[in-house]
């Protein structure tokens, strides 16, 4: 196995407006952004825990003055399709002229999805990216103007800056996916008091999700672009220093870093890393976690993300033995150079596995009661993600998969 592949130098890559406020009274900078968008009805949405448990959505519409026109607070976990055409109701019902998205990943990628039924005027079926069978998974065009967008995090989450989203669905599809760049936020609050009011104990869950990204993005970064490189180094390095220190003395500190290392990962994304699928195992794992997530209630993604990766790693590491011995170094794990690929599939596998324990994480879903039976079709879930298989390169790893969901789900 060699090391020496030289980074890829051909690639394009793309930056979009943003700003960034980060801190103490971060949120203090809302109403120019409001303003300088000519915002003046815009619309909070968030969910019932964030408007019930808290006071951030009087906070801003204190901060904001006139500029609110109304509060939209039944986007739940998930973002499921019937809440988000509420809440485009609820926006065409007050005129609102902007959006306020207050929480983490599911308020997030719901309201992107809200601005593209506010603005395309069709139905979510319509929009939503088409599946085939043997065939590469079809995007749609959106391209009606969207209203502007700020979002306000309560959690860290690598939903903060990108332009596709997923909705849960109770059709034959188990979620439906959208992309929109006319979707990305116009500004991005990483604010003190916003990000405290998470408990420690959802923050940690929602976090996971960066850290595991951080870890996975590991495996895929010699052969990444100079820019991406960067990005995916610079991510772990924040990452695995900060998730542990969610819920001591400095965890405000903790919070933001990891606000840090989800953005950087969306910078990946925009310099052609293709964080979402880029490398094996971690496509396997994604696109597995996402469809337990979204057809078993109670099961969260993170907790997906904790189960399937030390059993794609087992199972299909020996197929991309580079990239495992790659996230083994990000472990600390010394590994040889060479040798046999399952051998270092299973060891890496393994030290993934107490990693993640150590975190608090279990690495399977054994108490969660999916049975075994259910595997083809949780393999045919994650077989239908646009992300890890837009091009049907998981489409060649269906009996590994299966074996490995198997496992994963039943003792």
């Amino acid at each position: 196995m060699s090391f020496d592949e030289p980074a890829i130098h051909d690639f394009h890559a793309r930056t979009y407006p943003l700003r960034i406020y980060s801190g103490t009274d971060a949120l203090i900078e809302l109403p120019r952004e409001l303003q300088r968008a000519g915002a003046s009805r815009a619309l909070i949405l968030c969910g019932r825990s964030v408007r019930e448990r808290t006071g951030l959505t009087q906070v801003i519409e204190t901060l904001a003055g006139g500029r609110i026109v109304g509060i939209f607070s039944g986007i739940s976990e998930g973002a499921p399709a019937e809440c988000l055409e509420e809440a485009a109701a609820k926006a065409r019902e007050v005129r609102a002229d902007a959006l306020i998205a207050v929480g983490a990943g599911s308020v997030i990628k719901g309201v992107r999805i809200v601005a593209m039924l506010l603005g395309e005027n069709r139905s979510l079926l319509e929009m939503a990216t088409v599946h085939r069978d043997d065939e590469p998974p079809v995007s749609q065009r959106l391209n009606a103007p969207k209203m502007p967008i700020f979002n306000v995090l309560t959690s860290p989450t690598s939903a903060q800056n990108r332009g596709g989203s997923a909705a849960r669905y109770r059709g034959s599809a188990h979620h439906l996916e959208f992309f929109d760049p006319k979707t990305r936020p116009r500004a991005v609050f990483w604010d003190t008091r916003a990000l405290a009011t998470a408990p420690a104990a959802l923050a940690r869950s929602t976090s996971f999700e960066v850290y595991w990204w951080a870890l996975m993005c590991m495996g895929a970064v010699r052969t990444a672009n100079p820019l991406v490189q960067a990005s995916r180094r610079h991510a772990w390095e924040l990452a695995r220093h900060a998730y542990p220190k969610l819920g001591e003395a400095d965890d405000a500190a903790a919070r933001i870093d990891l606000c840090a290392a989800a953005l950087l990962q969306n910078r990946d994304e925009e310099d052609g890393g293709r964080p979402w699928s880029c490398q094996l195992l971690a496509r396997a794992a994604y696109a597995c976690a996402v469809g337990v997530f979204n057809h078993y209630e109670g099961v969260t993604q993170s907790r997906g993300y904790a189960a399937f990766a030390p059993a794609m790693i087992r199972e299909l590491g020996a197929a991309v033995p580079e990239v495992a011995h790659a996230m083994g170094e990000a472990l600390g794990m010394e590994l040889p150079s060479s040798g046999n690929g399952t051998e270092t599939a299973a060891q890496v596998a393994a030290q993934v596995a107490r990693n993640f324990q150590a975190q608090g994480w279990r690495t399977d879903l054994h108490d969660c009661g999916i049975p075994a039976a259910d595997a083809p079709r949780l393999l045919a879930l994650a077989l239908r993600n646009f992300n890890a298989n837009h091009d049907r390169l998981l489409d060649r790893h269906r009996e590994a998969m299966l074996a490995a969901i198997t496992r994963t789900i039943a003792p």
